[in-house]
């Protein structure tokens, strides 16, 4: 018979010192991070504001912080549009700790509105590339063929402003244009169509009679599984193109505390997150990203194609405007009335025009005079006749620049007939530089101009000017004197360029934008 073991107690005690001692080598940061929590008596809370595309992927990440044990810190994930945060932080209200919007635009747009602590960027957390939804119709075609110069089908977009996939989609078009003969003119040719009827809100496009639309591959998943919902195709660009990058910011009034709770939710998110089950893919650091001086080109392009104006046009007839131009075959009184003509397309059709010409003592003692009156462009392209008049319009034999006191005396009609909702304007576009020795002085008409001025009712000329001959300095005093600009080009074959680029400025003023 053999008889039981005795262990002993020393025996019981080494080993159970033994196994502690194996823990604690092989686990002992961990054992230590656990008896740190378990002292956690007050947890930061880190409040995220997030759009909703996103808040439920981070909702899901923020669950698993509260049930992970070496945590000192909660995570609350509220959705909210972008643009509402956007005018919260605008306003100086109670702002979360941190802010993931759809794209890095609305970061820009905060900042360009007043929100100046907000990050001009932040760290992607997950992306959605820009497509095109598109109907069967036109399935197979590509960016170019859709939305490019001289597409046809039935294009519908939403405002760029307040849509980043809209706004990728705006400036892959103005990519498009550049590599035509005049980039200009076939910008806002691509733009007019799908400007004049634009929508407020992106998902409203999914409910139009459109061919095609911007949108993000997110969005189109989700429209697509939706019971009922007629299936559209993703086309996704030929070309590189911002996508929505769901930047992870954190906000200036986050404390000591809630900033590494950030932190350390940011590392979660960029680790962790089954993005595919929302729609969403992965971030990608080398996405393309926004051209901010571009982008606010063409928020100001669009903006200028969107609304209504009064503008009343002031075209130089002297007799240097009869000079030829090298390279052309034709004068620049040619291009000039070319650029004048074009420009009546590139208007909405309620903005109302009216157009002068001017040199020296074209009507009596007058240096200006009437061409076309003010009617709305709809009015003047039906009846053909400002279109023919333009087309008449020739320069005069030897008549002088009588610079000064016509655009006094433009200003002072357009003054006269300012109109509240409309963006009024005096356009003057000329080869030269003031030539009259009879008129008022350069320092007496911008001292009369001072005098005009409003803030209630601004007016600001833009000044045109083309060729060697012109006084850049002139026009930019005469501008600067209304709140205007000036635009120049010492080659005359560059008119129809700046012509369009004058009128992306004329047509935007604050608040909508600033002139540059």
């Amino acid at each position: 018979m053999v008889r039981p073991r005795r262990v002993t107690a020393p025996v019981v005690g080494l080993s159970v010192l033994l196994v502690l001692s194996v823990v604690a080598w092989i686990g002992g940061d961990a054992v230590l991070d656990r008896l740190n929590a378990a002292r956690c008596t007050d947890p930061a809370t880190v409040l995220v504001t997030a759009a909703p595309a996103v808040a439920p992927a981070l909702s899901e990440v923020a669950e698993k912080v509260v049930a992970a044990d070496d945590d000192c810190y909660r995570v609350e994930v509220k959705a909210e549009p972008a643009r509402e945060t956007m005018t919260r932080l605008v306003a100086g209200q109670a702002s979360p700790s941190v802010w993931v919007p759809e794209s890095t635009m609305w970061l820009r747009q905060a900042r360009d509105s007043g929100a100046w602590r907000v990050p001009e960027a932040g760290i992607s957390v997950a992306l959605s590339p820009v497509v095109l939804a598109a109907k069967e119709s036109v399935k197979g075609r590509s960016w170019r063929e859709l939305i490019g110069p001289g597409a046809t089908a039935v294009a519908g977009i939403a405002d760029p402003a307040k849509d980043p996939a809209s706004l990728s989609a705006l400036l892959a078009l103005r990519g498009f244009a550049s590599a035509e003969k005049d980039p200009a003119a076939a910008t806002v040719a691509a733009i007019r169509p799908v400007s004049g009827d634009y929508s407020e809100r992106a998902e409203d496009l999914f409910a139009r009679p459109l061919d095609v639309f911007p949108t993000s591959e997110q969005a189109l998943e989700r429209h697509n599984s939706t019971p009922g919902a007629t299936r559209l195709t993703a086309v996704a660009s030929e070309n590189p193109l911002p996508p929505l990058d769901f930047p992870y910011v954190v906000l200036p009034d986050a404390n000591e505390a809630q900033r590494a709770g950030a932190e350390r939710f940011l590392a979660r998110l960029r680790s962790a997150t089954d993005l595919d089950r929302f729609g969403l893919r992965a971030p990608d650091d080398k996405a393309a990203g926004l051209d901010q001086g571009f982008v606010d080109e063409t928020l100001r392009l669009w903006s200028g194609l969107t609304l209504t104006a009064r503008v009343l046009g002031v075209l130089d007839v002297s007799g240097s405007m009869n000079q030829p131009v090298p390279r052309t075959g034709t004068t620049r009184m040619a291009l000039a009335v070319g650029a004048a003509e074009r420009g009546l397309g590139m208007f909405k059709p309620g903005t109302q025009i009216g157009l002068w010409k001017f040199s020296t003592r074209l009507d009596g003692d007058k240096d200006y005079k009437e061409i076309i009156p003010f009617a709305s462009v709809k009015e003047h392209l039906a009846s053909g006749r400002a279109v023919a008049a333009v087309r008449a319009t020739r320069a005069t034999a030897n008549g002088a620049t009588g610079l000064y006191d016509t655009t006094l005396a433009a200003y002072k009609e357009a003054r006269k007939n300012w109109e509240l909702g409309r963006i009024n304007i005096v356009a003057i576009m000329t080869d030269g530089r003031n030539e009259d020795a009879d008129s008022i002085s350069q320092r007496e008409l911008l001292d009369e101009l001072g005098k005009l001025q409003d803030k209630r009712r601004p007016l600001p000329v833009i000044a045109i000017g083309m060729g060697p001959d012109v006084d850049v300095d002139e026009l930019t005093r005469i501008a600067d004197a209304t709140g205007g600009r000036a635009f120049t080009t010492a080659d005359p074959a560059g008119i129809s360029d700046i012509f369009a680029q004058a009128l992306s400025t004329m047509l935007c003023q604050p608040p909508a934008c600033r002139l540059q």
